[in-house]
């Protein structure tokens, strides 16, 4: 199995996601994983103008090609981490759920509607729920737990 960790990221409205996905990254790379980032363009920029020396994350890969080369069998990754506050974020991560039912996927749901989205997840997945949008310390324990186990499990 590979290093890598695939961090999936939906559109960038809520501002909680960006230090969030920094805060993963700093956390995989210290459990030895390599973060792997596929993200629209907007939620690209956002996480390289808060990392430009690439200090959490070296690897940027466009969401669509990714879920096309999950589809394709080209990438593979034992954890998908996912960040998720709309149904779009809800749709790319059942779709590389379907497409890496091998992969252990753990799903960060925030924003105003956190709980009703995770209540429509209907594929395995672990499930950290906050409906928070600019403060993340109501995530980062749970994140810290969860992490713990996850990368031992990979």
């Amino acid at each position: 199995m590979t290093d890598e960790v695939l961090l999936l990221l939906g559109c960038p409205q809520i501002p909680v996601q960006s230090p969030l996905v920094l805060y993963v990254a700093d956390l995989l790379k210290d459990l030895g994983k390599i973060p792997v980032v596929a993200a629209n363009p907007s939620a690209r920029q956002l996480i390289v103008a808060s990392d430009p020396k690439k200090h959490y994350v070296a690897e940027y890969r466009d969401v669509d090609r990714t879920i096309a080369d999950l589809a394709d069998g080209k990438v593979r990754y034992p954890l998908i981490i996912s960040f998720i506050h709309n149904d779009a974020g809800l749709t790319y991560t059942a779709t590389a759920a379907a497409l890496a039912p091998e992969s252990l996927l753990v799903t960060v749901l925030f924003g105003e509607h956190a709980y009703d989205l995770a209540g429509e997840i209907a594929f395995p997945a672990e499930k950290i729920v906050a409906p928070v949008t600019h403060n993340t310390r109501p995530l980062l324990a749970k994140i810290d737990e969860v992490m713990e186990w996850a990368v031992l499990k990979i």
